[in-house]
């Protein structure tokens, strides 16, 4: 009878090991906001080719862009305007899994071709996954300009 308790014990603790090897890695939003901020960093940078990577191969620049090659094409027509300050608030984030969406506010200050300095604010809707080697990536980036 105690053999077959340690063997059921047994038994158990493989099945624990096997489910917490192979199983999804929990996420937080700090994690979200820490890629978020990532990314504010890079458009004040204006760096195409760093944004393109934060995005999954086949992401989405809300309709302008789909892949990285097309959205680094699509914000390469932007080198001519000088970003002086971009940052985002997180309104709300949700996570599922290896995926998550968060949703906030953007506002960015920009220097046109003409030499205008305008302010631009509004609200956006990031989908994000999970890629095991480059961390939080973007599948969909959607924004909402507001007056």
């Amino acid at each position: 009878m105690l053999n077959l308790k340690f063997a059921k014990l047994g038994q158990f603790a493989l099945t624990l090991f096997l489910f917490s090897s192979c199983g999804t890695k929990l996420h937080d939003r700090k994690e979200i906001e820490l890629s978020m901020q990532k990314y504010d960093q890079l458009i004040q940078k204006m760096n195409e080719d760093s944004i393109a990577m934060l995005y999954a191969k086949d992401g989405d620049l809300g309709q302008m862009a789909h892949g990285r090659d097309s959205i680094r094409n699509f914000l390469a027509t932007f080198k001519n305007y000088k970003v002086l300050s971009q940052s985002s608030t997180t309104d709300s984030i949700t996570i599922v899994g290896n995926s998550s969406i968060q949703i906030g506010k953007y506002r960015q200050v920009v220097i046109t071709p003409d030499n205008d300095t305008v302010t631009v604010k509004g609200e956006y809707k990031a989908n994000w996954i999970w890629a095991t080697e480059q961390g939080w990536l973007i599948k969909k980036m959607e924004t909402k300009p507001l007056k």
